[in-house]
C-alpha cells in the first residue's frame, strides 16, 4: 500500500518531550497529538517499546497499547531510535456515491515519526487524531527493491474490562463459508473468550464509559491482507491477528509480502460521545484515496428485486425472470439480480433478457464466482474472473449486452492474494462500466471512496439465513446490533423485506420489522428479496412504500436505541425525511425521542403491524418534533415518513 494523498505541511499542535541522548536500553520518548477540536488526545511513548494511550475529554478509552511490527528479515517493535517528526494538517472535501450520509470532510491532525532500529532499518508510525477518533500505520519508506514480508505486528487495542463489548467471532475459512457471517456478542466482558479459535472481527463496538468506540481497519488494498482481532490472554488487549492457514482458497501463506515503500492498512478507532455522532463519522472512507473514476454518471444506487431467494432455480428460467422485470418496471425498482446458473438459461438467451430488460428501463446485475482457489481449472464460467484475459472479455461482452453490474462470490478468505482478485475485478470493472457487489466477501473498508461503483458487500449473516430457524429466532436481536457493527463501516447486502416464511423455518420478526429494514439497513443498491408474488399482495401503504424508498442518504440521524434491544433511526434524501424502528426484544419498547429536523407542526405517516399476524396498519400522528413517543410491539417495527 502506497502513500498517495500530498498533504499541506501546516502548523499543528504537537506536544513533543524527547530525551535527545539515546541510551543503549531504555529510550524515553514521549509525543501528545491532539484532534482539531482538542477533544481526542493520543499519547505516544518509545521506551523499551512503543506504546500508546488515546484519552477523550481528559479520560482514557483505549489504555496503554502496543505498537511495533515485525518483518521476516528485521523488527521494529523494541529498542528503537527516534529520528525524525513531521507534522501534517489533513482537510478535504469529498463526495460519496452510496452511503449513510453523502457529503463528507476529512479534518484531522497528522504526526510522522521515524525510527530505526539496530541494523539501520527505518520505519514511519503515523497517527491521526480526528474529532472522531484516531487512525494509525506503518509506513517503510526506504526502496530497496526486494520482497519483504510482515510476519507479526504487535499493534492491539487495549480496552478496560468496565466497558462492554458487541463484537463478532471471526469463523475459520472453509468453502462457502464466509469469516463475517457470525451472530455479534451482545454486551459481554472485554477479555471475554471468543468462541471460535480465530478470535474476533472487525468491526468491534465498545461502550467505554459515556464514550463510545468502534474499532476497525481502512484504507487495505492488494500489497497487504486483510486482518482481525484476537486476545490471547483475555484481558482486553485486542492485538492485530492474520488470517487463517486454510488452503481451499488460497494456498499462499497468511503474512503479506510486498517491496519497499510499503505502508500497512489504517487501524482506527471511532470514538464519540454518542450513538449519533457514530452515524456521523466518515472516518472508513475518510482513510482511503480519492475516487479513481471520473465519470461517475453511469453509477445509479437503487433497489433490486432477486428470486433466488424464495425460487432458487428459477434464475435459470426465461419467462420467471421476465416476469420480474415486468414486476420491477410497475414497482419503479432500478434492477434485477439474475443469480448463479443464468448461463444455462432456458427458454431464451440472457442477452434477449437484458434487451426487455433495457426496454422496460431495469437495469440487470448478474452473477459469477470468483475463481479463488480455482486458478488450476480449465477456464470456465466456475473462473473466468481469476484470469485477467477472460476476465476482461466477459466484461466486455455483457456490457455489450446492456448489463449494469456484476454480482461476484464466493471469496472466503483474506489473504493478500484473494484482496488483490478483488481490486482487479474493481479495476476492470470500472474500465467497463459495470457496478460491482461483492458476496461471501471481507468487510468493507472504504474502498467505495477510491472506487465508487462498488455499491455493496455482503459480509454479513442476512436474510438468506431465514432458512434455518436459529436465525429467525436469533435475528431480532442479531438486526438491532448490526446499524451500530456492520452498517456503520459500509453498505451492507443483507437482502432485507422478506414477509414469508423460508423452507420450513418459521420467521420471530413482524412485518412491521422486516419493511422498517428498508430504512434501518444501508446498502448502495438493496436487494429486497422475497418472491415479487408477496410484494404484489401488499396493501397500498407498505408497497407503495417500498416503490419509492430511497438507498443512497444525504444524511442520517440516530434518533434513539440501543444495540440488541431496539433502534430508530431518520435517513434523509432530499428534502424528504424517512424514519425506521425496530425492536429486538420479547416484550414492547416505548420509543422516546426528539425529531430535530422538524421546525413546526407536522404529521407523521406511520406503517406498522395491524392486529393480526403479518397484517399492516397505516395511520397518521401529529409532531411538533419534541418529545414524540411510540410503542413498538415484541420484535415488531414501523417505518414513518415526515410530510
Amino acid at each position: 500500500m502506497k502513500i498517495r494523498s500530498i498533504f499541506v505541511q501546516l502548523k499543528l499542535l504537537v506536544l513533543l518531550t524527547a530525551c535527545l541522548s539515546f541510551a543503549e536500553k531504555v529510550v524515553a520518548q514521549e509525543w501528545n497529538l491532539v484532534s482539531p477540536d482538542k477533544k481526542i488526545n493520543i499519547r505516544i511513548s518509545n521506551r523499551q517499546s512503543m506504546s500508546y494511550i488515546v484519552m477523550y475529554n481528559g479520560d482514557t478509552v483505549i489504555n496503554d497499547s502496543p505498537l511495533g511490527i515485525h518483518l521476516d528479515d528485521q523488527r521494529f517493535d523494541e529498542q528503537l531510535k527516534w529520528t525524525d517528526l513531521q507534522q501534517i494538517t489533513v482537510k478535504e472535501e469529498y463526495m460519496l456515491l452510496v452511503g449513510k450520509r453523502l457529503k463528507a470532510k476529512n479534518t484531522a491532525n497528522e504526526l510522522r515519526l521515524e525510527f530505526e532500529n539496530s541494523s539501520g532499518g527505518r520505519v514511519m508510525v503515523i497517527f491521526r487524531a480526528y474529532n472522531d477518533g484516531i487512525a494509525f500505520r506503518y509506513y517503510f519508506p526506504t526502496s530497496d527493491g526486494s520482497l519483504h514480508k510482515v510476519v507479526r505486528e504487535s499493534t492491539g487495542f487495549a480496552v478496560s474490562k468496565t466497558a462492554k463489548a458487541w463484537i463478532q467471532p471471526y469463523d475459520l475459512n472453509v468453502r462457502m463459508k464466509p469469516c463475517y457471517e457470525t451472530y455479534y456478542e451482545d454486551a459481554i466482558t472485554p477479555g471475554s473468550a471468543s468462541p471460535n479459535q480465530a478470535g474476533w472481527a472487525f468491526p468491534a463496538l465498545f461502550a467505554v464509559g459515556d464514550v463510545w468506540m468502534l474499532v476497525s481497519e481502512a484504507g487495505l488494498d492488494e500489497t497487504y491482507c486483510a486482518t482481525h482481532l484476537e486476545d490471547k490472554g483475555g484481558n482486553g488487549v485486542y492485538t492485530i491477528r492474520f488470517p487463517e492457514k486454510e488452503e481451499v482458497t488460497s494456498k499462499s501463506d497468511p503474512e503479506p509480502v510486498s517491496t519497499f515503500p510499503w505502508a500497512t492498512p489504517w487501524r482506527l478507532a471511532i470514538i464519540v460521545p454518542s450513538l449519533n455522532a457514530l452515524y456521523h463519522t466518515t472516518l472508513i472512507t475518510d482513510l482511503n484515496p480519492p475516487s479513481k473514476i471520473k465519470d461517475t454518471s453511469w453509477i445509479k444506487p437503487g433497489r433490486a428485486s432477486w428470486s433466488w431467494w424464495s425460487k432458487g432455480s428459477t434464475t435459470r428460467e426465461f419467462n420467471v425472470q421476465k416476469d420480474y422485470i415486468d414486476f420491477n418496471a410497475a414497482m419503479g425498482w432500478e434492477y434485477v439480480l439474475i443469480d448463479a446458473g443464468w448461463p444455462q438459461m432456458q427458454g431464451g438467451k440472457v442477452e434477449d433478457l437484458v434487451a426487455y430488460a433495457t426496454s422496460k428501463g431495469v437495469g440487470i446485475f448478474l452473477w459469477y464466482h470468483s475463481g479463488m482457489g480455482r486458478e488450476q481449472d480449465t477456464v470456465s464460467m466456475s473462473n473466468l474472473m481469476a484470469f485477467p484475459e477472460s476476465r476482461r472479455n466477459e466484461m466486455a461482452k455483457i456490457r455489450g449486452w446492456g448489463v449494469k453490474g456484476i454480482k461476484v462470490d464466493f471469496f472466503d478468505s483474506d489473504k493478500q492474494p484473494v484482496i488483490k482478485r478483488y481490486f482487479d475485478i474493481m479495476k476492470d470493472a470500472a474500465d467497463h462500466k459495470l457496478m460491482v457487489n461483492f458476496h461471501g466477501s471481507t468487510l468493507p473498508r472504504g474502498w467505495e471512496r477510491t472506487y465508487p461503483h462498488l455499491v455493496s458487500m455482503e459480509s454479513v449473516k442476512g436474510a438468506e439465513g431465514y432458512g434455518r430457524q436459529e436465525f429467525c429466532d436469533r435475528a431480532p436481536v442479531h438486526n438491532t446490533i448490526l446499524p451500530f457493527t456492520r452498517n456503520i463501516v459500509g453498505s451492507m447486502d443483507y437482502t432485507p423485506v422478506t414477509f414469508t416464511n423460508k423452507r420450513e423455518a418459521i420467521r420471530q420478526t413482524t412485518v412491521g420489522h422486516e419493511l422498517a429494514l428498508s430504512v434501518v439497513f444501508e446498502s448502495g443498491v438493496s436487494h429486497f428479496a422475497d418472491q415479487m408474488n408477496s410484494y404484489k399482495a401488499l396493501p397500498a401503504g407498505p408497497k407503495k412504500f417500498l416503490m419509492n424508498v430511497p438507498v443512497a442518504w444525504d444524511e442520517t440521524q440516530y434518533l434513539t436505541g440501543l444495540p440488541g434491544k431496539f433502534v430508530v433511526l431518520a435517513r434523509r434524501k432530499g428534502a424528504q425525511w424517512y424514519i425506521g424502528a425496530i425492536n429486538g426484544q420479547n416484550s414492547e419498547q416505548e420509543a422516546v425521542f426528539d425529531l430535530p429536523f422538524i421546525r413546526k407542526k407536522t404529521s407523521l405517516e406511520i406503517i406498522t403491524d395491524g392486529d393480526q399476524p403479518g397484517k399492516f396498519v397505516t395511520s397518521s400522528l401529529d409532531t411538533d418534533g419534541k418529545d414524540f413517543k411510540i410503542k413498538i410491539a415484541a420484535r415488531s417495527g414501523f417505518v414513518a415518513i415526515v410530510k
